[in-house]
């Protein structure tokens, strides 16, 4: 497992070799990749300066989100799915071999058999493009009632109904394991032993307010990890790394929760709770080469844990 910042999970802004310092700074081995704005550089400057601030860095390829909306209508899927083999190609380049994608969790005119068919058949069309280029696709789900009520029929918001969805998929169809969406579905954490360790390609981690009826909660209520410990952290990368998942864990929290506090002080904190967490559940710390100038003690008021570098601190390589 490795810890991935997200501008999509933490909606964060700013010059991109600022939120790679943040991203060194305070434990994280990864970033996602915005493909379409990459896409955009590329274009202009050539691929290898695209990614140059991310490799000097050494910062893995955290996700990236499929620019192809797969719940979409004929038109616009068509149209997306014209541009994605130049657009996998970029991503195969870049070295960023995970795509999410995000599950509509209901529908106006189709029903649930329908609608599970044509996501099928779309994820196999897409799933050979992935294929040829070593790319996994990851299925999240929205479990929010608000998100489906005024819609006539009902598709999937839970993780054991996308485990339905990825187990007659393309092989490189797999899942987001999201702790959040499992609360406010009512699934246990036991449920990660079900997942296919094949299939667990990205874990998400949030938190959710104290008390209250789960059920209920809405997209504005997802917390950051380590908020309230109503999702038990600790507990949680436990039961993830006995699924024997090895791949990206990725904090996410709604905007709103965000409000009136700094990127720095954001990333800071999640990061702190991740690292702490990291080590109650006893996974091993990989060496770190980046040393942030000064930390400042943690939220608790005790030192920060420390980022271990290295025997023989080597540079970064020098950008092309």
């Amino acid at each position: 497992m490795f810890r991935n910042l997200s501008t999509f999970g933490l909606p964060l802004s700013g010059r991109p070799s600022e939120l790679i310092e943040m991203a060194l700074s305070f434990g994280f081995d990864a970033m996602d990749v915005d493909l379409l704005d990459l896409e955009r550089q590329a274009s202009v400057y050539g691929l290898e300066h695209a990614r140059r601030l991310m490799v000097s860095a050494r910062l893995e390829s955290g996700m990236f989100q499929l620019p192809v909306d797969i719940s979409a209508d004929e038109e616009t899927f068509a149209k997306d799915l014209e541009a994605l083999p130049a657009r996998l190609d970029l991503a195969r380049d870049a070295e960023a071999p995970r795509a999410f994608a995000t599950l509509a969790p209901a529908s106006e005119s189709l029903s649930f058999k329908d609608n599970f068919e044509l996501h099928r058949t779309r994820l196999d069309t897409i799933g050979g493009l992935l294929a040829e280029r070593g790319i996994k696709l990851a299925l999240a789900v929205q479990p929010e009632a608000e998100l489906r009520n005024e819609l006539p029929h009902q598709f999937i918001h839970t993780l054991e109904g996308l485990l339905g969805l990825v187990a007659v998929s393309h092989e490189q169809v797999g899942v987001v394991v999201d702790p959040f969406a499992m609360h406010v579905a009512g699934e246990p954490l036991t449920m990660l032993k079900d997942v296919p360790s094949e299939k667990f390609i990205e874990l998400r981690v949030s938190d959710a307010p104290a008390g209250g009826d789960a059920a209920s909660l809405a997209v504005a209520d997802r917390l950051l990890p380590g908020e309230t410990g109503t999702i038990n952290l600790v507990e949680l990368l436990k039961a993830a790394e006995q699924a024997g998942f090895d791949g990206c864990v990725t904090p996410w929290a709604a905007r709103k929760t965000l409000a009136g506090k700094g990127r720095e002080k954001i990333v800071r904190a999640v990061g702190e709770r991740l690292q702490k967490a990291w080590a109650e559940a006893g996974l091993p710390e990989e060496p770190r080469w980046f040393m942030p100038a000064q930390q400042e003690p943690t939220e608790d008021g005790e030192p920060p844990a420390p980022l271990t570098p290295p025997a023989t601190p080597t540079p970064a390589s020098t950008p092309a």
